[in-house]
């Protein structure tokens, strides 16, 4: 899509932002990116496709993938956001659609997915580490103790409303809740510490020991429902930061001097960059019809193009290093942000080793 007016200036200014948000900030705020990531949420910014949006998931893809061309923390804690408001818009009960939807989509609260653990449970490869027992409640209702760690997630604040999964060890069902990081007790909080990028974006462990939540905390109990539609939306989502990393370096590349060793390597960038866009594109228009049949899409194509845009991300920055020369390899360069940022990618959730144990599993099915 043609960026709107309003995006276009506050992609500018996060272009200009990128290194305070590379470093983990100046040093005086402890939440760099929140300020900055609440405000492109106040503006509309993570309201695209979404049950009441006029306008599709492809154009939250765009918008997407036009932030992480400037700083990909800021596109990073834009797409943890946006699921999170998809998740309770779509699945959300009352309560928490009530209390929480509004000020997800004001801006005045941030979300955070923390599935990574669920999706390698979901795809076979992993044990779901978070469990949960029924009990009764103070009032005599259902409530449900949580314990285990979610070993990584981001936008960790207080106030935070964090998904996440977890099963019953006893009946192995699995469930969704949403809870708000700093309501209760049993719940601590471990920052990551010193990253090689992404550094601002409140990322760290978060660990339940006898978290006590009731009912209104159950997102749904439908998890292959929910996971049918959802991943298939996160997976573009995810997809269109990769390829916005891409162009930034492409971008770089065209206008360094030792462009031409190189020339057929770009060459093959550019044409694997309008391949992917094209299926993230047409896989992005296939989301436009909610929900799909049955469980959803199959997760194939949207796996693959996951992968293809990682990889891609991670070849065109190598490159980028060695057609910008040695003032790339300055920690401070936008080509050595890229470089870290591209690695990233190989490590968010799913990682390039899930994806790739995945779509072996799900090829040899076929």
């Amino acid at each position: 899509m043609a960026i709107d007016a309003k995006f276009a200036d506050f992609i500018a200014r996060v272009e200009q932002q990128s290194q305070l948000a590379d470093r983990g900030g100046d040093g005086q705020s402890p939440e760099p990116l929140r300020d900055t990531l609440l405000e492109l949420v106040a503006l509309g910014g993570t309201n695209f496709g979404l049950s009441e949006s006029p306008r599709p998931i492809a154009n939250q893809a765009d918008l997407i993938s036009a932030l992480a061309e400037k700083c990909l923390s800021t596109a990073f804690v834009t797409w943890s956001h946006r699921m999170t408001t998809e998740y309770v818009d779509r699945f959300g009960n009352d309560v928490l659609k009530s209390r929480f939807l509004p000020e997800l989509l004001a801006g005045t609260r941030v979300g955070s997915t923390a599935l990574a653990t669920a999706l390698a449970d979901k795809s076979g490869k992993e044990l779901l580490p978070i469990t949960f027992t029924e009990i009764q409640g103070k009032g005599g209702e259902t409530a449900y103790s949580i314990n285990g760690v979610i070993p990584w997630a981001s936008n960790l604040y207080d106030d935070t409303l964090v998904v996440f999964a977890a099963r019953n060890e006893i009946t192995e069902e699995r469930v969704l809740f949403a809870v708000v990081l700093g309501d209760h007790e049993g719940i601590a909080i471990k920052p990551a510490g010193d990253l090689l990028a992404l550094n601002a974006t409140a990322s760290g462990t978060v660990k339940f020991d006898s978290l006590t939540v009731g009912s209104d905390s159950l997102l749904t109990r439908d998890v292959d429902f929910f996971f049918g539609q959802m991943r298939p939306r996160f997976l573009v989502l995810q997809s269109s930061f990769c390829l916005g990393v891409v162009r930034a370096s492409l971008t770089s590349i065209a206008g360094a001097n030792g462009l031409a060793p190189f020339a057929a390597e770009v060459e093959a960038f550019t044409s694997e960059l309008e391949r992917l866009s094209s299926e993230l594109n047409r896989l992005s228009h296939l989301l436009e019809s909610y929900p799909a049949a049955g469980n959803g899409h199959h997760p194939l194509e949207f796996l693959k193009l996951r992968l293809g845009a990682a990889e891609l991300a991670q070849a065109v920055a190598r490159v980028e290093l060695a057609t910008i020369g040695g003032r790339g390899y300055y920690t401070a360069s936008p080509t050595s942000r890229r470089i870290r940022e591209s690695l990233f990618l190989s490590v968010q959730a799913p990682t390039e080793g899930s994806l790739r144990w995945e779509i072996s599993q799900l090829t040899s099915a076929a």
